[in-house]
């Protein structure tokens, strides 16, 4: 009976959509990790993400954030490289820049908001 409480515990927050207050909101960004990708808008994304626009992540936690992040670059940058990392406080905000280079070898730079799940453990 425990490790079935545990299951059902441990799979709440995954099957939850996490919940924001209005100042863990982005301000205005035309990306998401929601957003759907389709050839048009993967064609057309661009070498930098600006942290003013960036890439807002939807998660409860690290985990979900991190693969939200790495999802969402695989999505709409296939075939890029490995990527630096570094992290980003402006405010209350909390960013993500990873550097990377697109498969066509451009040098692309994108930030996302981590806001949301920063410094968050499940």
């Amino acid at each position: 009976m425990k490790l079935h409480v545990w299951v059902v515990t441990a799979a709440l927050p995954l099957a939850c959509a996490p919940s924001a207050s209005p100042e863990l909101m982005p301000t205005s960004s035309r990306f998401d990790t929601e957003t759907e990708a389709t050839a048009e808008l993967v064609a057309s994304m661009p070498d930098t993400i600006p942290c003013d626009s960036a890439v807002f992540v939807r998660a409860s936690g690290s985990r979900q954030g991190v693969a939200a992040e790495r999802g969402w670059l695989d999505r709409f940058y296939p075939g890029h490289s490995w990527y630096g990392q570094a992290l980003l406080r402006r405010g209350k905000r909390s960013y993500d820049r990873l550097n990377f280079t697109r498969s066509d070898g451009r040098p692309t730079s994108v930030c996302f908001d981590i806001t949301m799940f920063f410094g968050r453990s499940f």
